[in-house]
């Protein structure tokens, strides 16, 4: 018998069962075997047995030691908090940079000075190229170029990731509406300047900037934190925030169906009808999705809070907008006859709509990003995440 495997009376013995419990801890405690050639017997993994023999465990589960004691984000029924304050009652009065400043732990005025960042010499010309491919790959081709311009980019003390956070959104801003060159302005004024819209959707962008920052440990902040603990920049952290949140499987995913949900609706006379026609058909209602949950309970029991804090504004300054109206109506229905309410990203597609951005804006990810950025730097204070023995669970050794 090859000395890495038991025989079934050896494991037996090891483990001072019969064989007929040693059958059962194969399925029950992730006992491994395989088939001895040349006869109807197995032999069982040695280092199984000797685990099960020493501390009588199961096969031990697959973990990172990503830092998960935060100090940014807490999700509660009915509020999202930045570092103990609430983001809908900062969205009422800060800035986006005051609210990036303060999830960085850096003084606003020390990170968002008046000077613009760095231009590099081949910026315009890689633009030209990428014109017409989606946001998210833009930026994600030229973040490396504008790193690579400004050297205070590999400053990783949490004052040089803040100094490099600001830079990051300001051209993140710049790519979203496809401006020539970064901005020094308050990040929503500069885009509803280049987007010519008025003053109520430009507090309608600050409003959104602000409550989607953060949103604790999901997808996105978990992969930043894996890159953010061996030592990458922000920029390279907020690439990689961008890769999970273009992800088939990520909470964007749905955006394209939702977005022709939202679109029959505010362009329908009768907005009701599309509504009523996906009850009709039994087919779920985009936009409207059940709650999000944590540990078999919902996070929001009544709705996200950043929908209704976001529909209370528009409540109030676009009374008179008939899309807006038309809106309310489908909203009116869904929660009468589903009792569900509408998930950030209905409200988030109503504003790109309404800004005249595509689907695929990349003005949620500036948004998040200055959460990314925040992971960033709390990752990477923690210091690297450290190297475990990875669980293997293909074919045994023969």
């Amino acid at each position: 018998m090859d000395d890495r495997y038991f025989s079934a009376t050896e494991a037996a013995d090891a483990l001072g069962v019969s064989i007929s419990t040693l059958y059962v801890y194969v399925g029950r405690k992730g006992i491994r075997s395989q088939p001895i050639p040349g006869s109807k017997q197995r032999r069982y993994w040695r280092p199984d047995i000797e685990r099960l023999r020493k501390n009588g465990t199961s096969l031990p589960q697959a973990s990172i030691d990503l830092k998960i004691d935060s100090e940014l984000t807490l999700l509660t029924e009915d509020d999202v908090f930045y570092r103990g304050r609430s983001a809908i009652g900062l969205s009422e009065q800060a800035s986006f940079e005051t609210v990036a400043a303060f999830l960085w732990s850096a003084e606003e005025s020390a990170i968002f000075s008046a000077q613009p960042p760095v231009i590099p010499a081949l910026f315009a010309a890689l633009e030209n190229v990428m014109l017409h491919q989606r946001d998210v790959d833009r930026a994600t081709a030229l973040f490396p170029l504008l790193e690579a311009a400004d050297p205070r980019s590999y400053d990783l003390t949490p004052l040089g990731m803040a100094r490099t956070g600001a830079d990051v959104l300001r051209w993140l801003a710049t790519l979203t509406v496809h401006a020539k060159e970064p901005c020094f302005e308050p990040i929503h004024l500069f885009i509803a300047r280049h987007l010519h819209r008025p003053a109520e959707d430009a507090e309608l962008i600050r409003r959104f900037l602000i409550l989607c920052a953060d949103h604790g440990f999901e997808a996105g902040a978990f992969a930043v934190r894996a890159a953010a603990s061996v030592g990458v920049t922000p920029w390279r952290a907020v690439i990689t925030g961008l890769s999970v949140s273009n992800g088939r499987h990520g909470r964007m995913a749905g955006h394209d169906a939702t977005y022709r949900f939202l679109k029959e609706i505010v362009d329908s006379p009768q907005p009701e009808k599309p509504v009523l026609q996906r009850l009709r058909d039994g087919e779920t209602l985009p936009g409207f999705d059940p709650p999000l949950y944590r540990h078999g309970e919902p996070i929001y029991r009544t709705g996200d809070p950043r929908s209704r804090a976001l529909l209370r504004y528009c409540n109030d300054v676009l009374a008179d907008d008939p899309s807006f109206r038309r809106l309310q109506q489908a909203l009116v229905l869904v929660s009468e006859t589903r009792n569900l309410e509408p998930n950030n990203a209905l409200v988030y597609l109503f504003l790109l709509r309404r800004l005249g951005l595509e689907p695929h804006s990349t003005l949620f990810q500036l948004s998040r990003a200055a959460g990314w950025i925040a992971h960033a730097i709390e990752q990477h204070q923690a210091g690297e995440i450290q190297h475990r023995r990875g669980l293997y669970s293909g074919p045994l050794p023969l």
